[in-house]
């Protein structure tokens, strides 16, 4: 199920996984390759380079099988098979933990499984090492489920409880994970109708990781002008509708729209 305002973090996780495995697959000699072709989305030629026997090449085949079109019931089948087989060999290897952190997402978008079993099985990977990369991907996407999906909550509970997460989702380890997860703190809050000062805390904290993506940098600008305008902290606003003004291409049909409403707030007493 995918959720309001989180599209980016849903499709992150190919390159969040290359990141937390990096180092794991260069101890092991393991090609990176296909860890490469997997970050760029390129599921096919990926899974074409996880051949291997080791657990590093069982870890990639999974994952680019779980996300090579068309997904069939067969592939996650057989990812399923290789996860398992993986852990099977040593359950209390980093490798292991990644392949958990897999099964978990197989059954969270794959499966009919209950949400209350995916909040739970977040969880159990996150106990595993709460200090691991994979557990700051794994907090980010438990964000996700509590924010939308967790059952009985209020709209305070929700924000509260994936606030929470902040000290494994954010960690620098994975600066675009924390980043993500920053935004989609802040994506909640307005899809549920809260403007405060935490979306200022949190996007100025996605702001200070400062994004390898352009666009995710000049947006997270623009957005911090345009909340600290609603909050009425003119002297902020204007400061980030010069930072997105200065960043954006000329042709960024926001670019007038920034330049008008910073100009109001400078003239405004």
């Amino acid at each position: 199920m995918k959720t309001p305002g989180t599209r980016w973090l849903w499709r992150f996780s190919a390159l969040a996984l290359l990141l937390a495995v990096h180092s794991v697959y260069a101890k092991n000699g393991a090609s990176d390759e296909g860890w490469r072709l997997l970050s760029r989305y390129l599921y096919a030629d990926a899974a074409d380079k996880f051949q291997g026997n080791d657990a590093a090449s069982k870890l990639g085949l999974a994952a680019s099988l779980i996300n090579k079109p068309p997904i069939t019931q067969g592939k996650i089948k057989d990812a399923e098979g290789l996860l398992r087989e993986l852990i099977s060999q040593d359950e209390s290897t980093d490798m292991a933990q990644y392949a958990r952190y897999l099964l978990v997402r197989i059954a969270h978008l794959h499966r009919e499984s209950a949400v209350t079993e995916i909040e739970s099985r977040y969880r159990d990977v996150l106990a595993m090492n709460e200090g691991s990369a994979v557990a700051q991907i794994t907090a980010s996407h438990l964000a996700l489920v509590l924010l939308y999906q967790s059952p009985n909550l209020s709209v305070e509970e929700r924000l509260a409880s994936a606030d929470g997460l902040a000290p494994m989702a954010s960690r620098a380890a994975l600066p675009e994970v924390a980043i993500s997860y920053y935004r989609t703190l802040a994506a909640a809050a307005m899809y549920y109708g809260v403007v405060d000062q935490r979306l200022v805390t949190w996007l100025e904290a996605a702001r200070a990781l400062n994004s390898a993506d352009e666009l995710i940098r000049i947006g997270v600008s623009l957005q911090l002008a345009e909340i600290s305008r609603v909050l009425g902290l003119h002297e902020k606003a204007v400061g980030y509708y010069r930072e997105f003004i200065a960043e954006a291409v000329p042709t960024d049909q926001r670019v007038n729209t920034a330049r008008l409403r910073m100009e109001e707030l400078e003239v405004t007493p």
